[in-house]
């Protein structure tokens, strides 16, 4: 039998660039005023952060994630 392969630090890294691509790519939708989207992918990012063990980033994608929902997405509660 072959040895066991530890492939957990290339998830990590993984993880980290993809939340970094999905920030870049909500900041490309931002520009073009799709909030929608920016939110559904600053959510993914955030996912991805924690996956990757970068707490601090993923706090900084939820506090952009929060000021776009609280800036653009007005509740109308009655």
């Amino acid at each position: 039998m072959s040895p066991k392969i530890d492939t957990s630090k290339q998830f990590i890294e993984f993880y980290i660039k993809k939340g970094q691509y999905l920030v870049e790519l909500s900041e490309n939708h931002f520009k073009n005023k799709e909030y929608k989207k920016t939110l559904e992918l600053l959510a993914q990012a955030h996912g991805f952060f924690e996956k990757g063990g970068e707490k601090n980033e993923a706090e900084k994608v939820k506090a952009r994630f929060n000021d776009i929902k609280k800036n653009f997405f007005t509740s109308t509660k009655t």
